[in-house]
């Protein structure tokens, strides 16, 4: 009954797609928040988001121009360097004042 139980869960894992590792659902990546305060238009936002999306491990980014937040969010499985997120805004011209993510929160540019 143990073998059909196994089976019957890997039967379903191979349907749905689904991967768990040690019998857990992947966990949702944990996002980074870069406050800036430059960030006034879709435009300013469009040209941060370029530059942010050529950093590796990052997989999408949003923005709150209101709150003058960008929000990215790294591919499944991999981890982006607090460092080159704030350079990659530094260079697209804007200056961060703040980077919330799981490395720590940062109000200058971090060491890696």
């Amino acid at each position: 009954m143990r073998m059909l139980n196994r089976l019957l869960v890997v039967a379903v894992a191979l349907v749905t797609g689904t991967t768990f590792a040690g019998g857990q659902p992947p966990a949702d990546p944990v996002p980074t928040k870069l406050t800036v305060p430059g960030l006034d238009c879709m435009s300013c936002a469009k040209k941060a988001g370029d530059k942010l999306y050529a950093v590796p491990g990052v997989g999408d980014v949003k923005v709150d121009i209101k709150a003058k937040l960008l929000i990215v969010t790294p591919k499944q499985g991999a981890a982006m360097s607090p460092r080159s997120l704030w350079e990659a805004v530094d260079k697209a011209g804007y200056e961060p004042a703040k980077l919330e993510g799981p490395a720590g929160n940062f109000t200058a540019k971090p060491k890696s």
